[in-house]
């Protein structure tokens, strides 16, 4: 017997989008399980080397096809226009592979029926979400992009790499694509929070167990995530990237600036090693530290002047 779609489903026209790469095992299931739950399901298939597409086009999804790979920024970007040409009013991403469950998705959309979000996350560090199988270093390599996401982003969200996402018209109109690889992830948070939409986490659980599951080596992943939360936090907060460092390095070089000094005033054992030191650290704190408070005003007079 099919699930019963989620309350006031037919209120809208909502599309879901499965970015598709060498998913030939999975891709028919999820298909088939998404279409409960949607008015039209589409795969975009970016340069799949096996018969994944082949596949899709003998189902009732729509396929669009890249010429050259783009990344999961270039497959949601494509997805966001399509959808928009055909109006719709939630777009869900989930992944092809069957690390997300298609099961989750009425309670996934349910908050943007209820008006209740504009972006929903299915998320695993909420309470009743969870991660089956996963890899310590990727738990280390999540909690360290989280942190530094959570620092300059006006919402905390607690799993900003969870592909799996719900958005309504305004998260649709919002959201921007400046980078298309797995920056995007960063990058589609930001451009929701800065607008003042409402994001909300809901518990999921996402499987590592699979084979296939991400074609994608975690740590240049991660090492290109991170560093772009770190390039957005230096953006939007430069006193704490840039500031804070320096003025913690000048209070070093000052304690070992004194210790010389101490030495000097002896007028014996005349100590060389501290006040070398104190010379480096000051001469790499002091323009951090002045370079924080400069960037930290542009950024203040810049934004004043977008509000007027």
């Amino acid at each position: 017997m099919e699930r019963e779609k989620p309350t006031n489903f037919t209120k809208g026209n909502t599309i879901i989008g499965i970015p598709l790469y060498n998913s030939e095992e999975t891709i028919a299931s999820i298909i088939l399980s998404c279409k409960k739950y949607s008015d039209e399901v589409v795969c975009i298939d970016d340069c799949s080397t096996d018969n994944s597409a082949e596949i899709v086009k003998k189902t009732s999804a729509t396929l669009i096809s890249h010429t050259e790979n783009r990344g999961v920024g270039g497959v949601a970007k494509t997805f966001f226009k399509y959808a928009k040409t055909k109006n719709a009013s939630i777009v869900v991403l989930i992944d092809s592979d069957g690390q997300h469950n298609p099961e989750d998705l009425p309670k996934i959309i349910k908050p943007l029926l209820d008006n209740k979000a504009d972006l929903v996350i299915g998320s695993r560090f909420v309470r009743g979400g969870g991660s089956k199988d996963m890899p310590t270093y990727r738990k280390i390599g999540l909690k360290m992009i989280n942190l530094v996401s959570k620092l300059h982003s006006k919402q905390h969200v607690r799993d900003t790499q969870s592909g799996y996402r719900a958005f309504n018209r305004k998260a649709i109109d919002s959201v921007r694509f400046e980078n298309e690889g797995m920056k995007s992830s960063l990058e589609i948070l930001e451009s929701i929070s800065d607008k003042g939409l409402r994001i909300m986490e809901v518990p999921t659980t996402i499987r590592y167990d699979l084979k296939h599951t991400s074609i994608l080596h975690p740590i240049p992943h991660g090492i290109s995530v991170f560093s772009y939360a770190l390039t957005t936090l230096s953006q939007k907060r430069p006193f704490l990237v840039f500031g804070l460092p320096g003025l913690i390095m000048v209070t070093i070089g000052a304690l070992f600036g004194l210790r010389t000094i101490n030495r000097v005033s002896e007028w014996t054992g005349v100590t060389v090693g501290p006040g070398v030191t104190f010379v480096w650290i000051g001469a790499l704190g002091i323009p951090l530290l002045v370079s924080g408070i400069v960037l930290q005003y542009v950024k203040r007079v810049l934004n004043d002047s977008i509000n007027k």
